[in-house]
């Protein structure tokens, strides 16, 4: 190749170089902009969207968008032991908390202070509150001891002679209805002596350390509403024969208990009434799935989601749940004077007894406990 060309040749090159260097130059690199995620106004409907969403939730999130959330992220925290989903879950559940205790403040606000009735309904409560945890703790106590004696009794038992039969209709000859309630009261009411004896801390200690204790959650969920009716009777001996079940529907009254501050064991209390109850059974409708043999397999922290802060229950019939903190009570049949009342007490999903309380020098006092009915 001629010189002259090869040096035209080399300048192109050149020139070209620097064309192509001052063009990459020249462009300017944008910088990559910030996804930015809005708050979300309804619940979260998958697990793909509770992930992109932000860890911390506005405050301003309606409770129920609040309580989808969590859940979504307990689903994340399920499926990949996340801290980070944890940490989210905790950080919705806690504000869907916070937002229940307001609403349940709020509830009690308007309750009078000078309501008589509404304070005698939560002294009540109280009275049979303790007298129930007293119960199961002496339940503790009789199954343990139970267990220590089992070997010795079955051992009793085989030596034991044979009891001659009982001779039924002599015996239904010499006990009428009358006499066998005597003998019925009276048992129950030293029953309820041995039960009162029992210091209340010393129950609640040893109720704390049982996992299914409603005394062992972060909250005591109280429902307010009860059923009442005013009676003529003139002692427990004719308040006992009251048949609840037979008083008509459109005898019975409304009424509201006053709110506890705090639970005997010192718990948050939160107030169930019909919104939070209408929130909770759909949330719980919408995410738990299972098989009617699985709705009424009873266990410990059935719904782990809830755990440590409450509680939750199929009820017995239909497809709600259970969310108050038993035992419940739903009707109460006063006498005139409203010192004595009978009480049909809900003590778990499917179970109640009726109770028999007094007031003496200002102070409710359960005076008897008995079975009641099983579905």
């Amino acid at each position: 190749m001629p010189f002259f060309l090869k040096k035209s040749f080399v300048c192109v090159l050149v020139f070209l170089t620097i064309v192509l260097l001052c063009g990459c130059a020249s462009e300017k690199v944008e910088p990559k902009a910030e996804l930015k995620t809005e708050p979300m106004a309804a619940p979260v409907a998958t697990l793909e969207a509770a992930e992109a969403e932000p860890a911390e939730p506005t405050r301003g999130l309606p409770a129920d968008t609040l309580l989808y959330r969590a859940f979504r992220f307990y689903e994340l925290f399920k499926a990949s032991n996340s801290s980070e989903h944890r940490n989210s879950m905790n950080v919705h559940k806690n504000l869907f908390f916070a937002r229940w205790r307001t609403s349940s403040d709020s509830i009690c606000a308007t309750i009078p202070a000078d309501d008589s009735l509404a304070a005698d309904l939560l002294a009540i409560y109280k009275a049979v509150l303790e007298f129930d945890a007293k119960c199961k703790y002496r339940d503790i106590l009789d199954r343990e001891e139970r267990d220590t004696l089992e070997d010795t009794l079955n051992e009793t038992r085989k030596n034991a002679k044979p009891i001659d039969p009982i001779d039924v209709d002599e015996v239904l000859k010499r006990w009428n209805s009358d006499s066998m309630r005597t003998v019925r009261e009276r048992a129950d009411s030293i029953y309820a002596l041995k039960i009162r004896a029992i210091p209340l801390d010393e129950a609640l200690n040893r109720l704390e350390e049982d996992s299914s204790s409603i005394y062992n959650y972060a909250y005591f969920v109280q429902t307010l509403e009860v059923l009442y009716v005013d009676t003529a009777v003139a002692d427990m001996k004719e308040l006992d024969k009251v048949n609840i079940f037979s008083i008509k529907r459109e005898e019975w009254k409304e009424a509201k208990s006053a709110c506890m501050g705090k639970s005997l064991a010192g718990q948050r209390r939160v107030v169930l009434n019909k919104e939070y109850n209408t929130l909770l059974n759909n949330f719980m409708k919408a995410n738990v799935h299972e098989s009617r043999q699985e709705r009424y397999t009873v266990k410990p922290n059935k719904y782990p989601f809830w755990h440590p802060f409450i509680n939750v229950i199929p009820e017995h019939w239909g497809d709600d749940y259970h969310f108050s903190s038993f035992p419940v009570i739903d009707n109460a049949v006063f006498n005139k004077a409203h010192d004595m009342v009978q009480l049909n007490v809900k003590q778990s999903f499917n179970s109640g007894n009726y109770y028999y309380l007094s007031k003496r020098s200002g102070k409710w006092e359960v005076v008897r406990c008995r079975d009641g009915w099983v579905l």
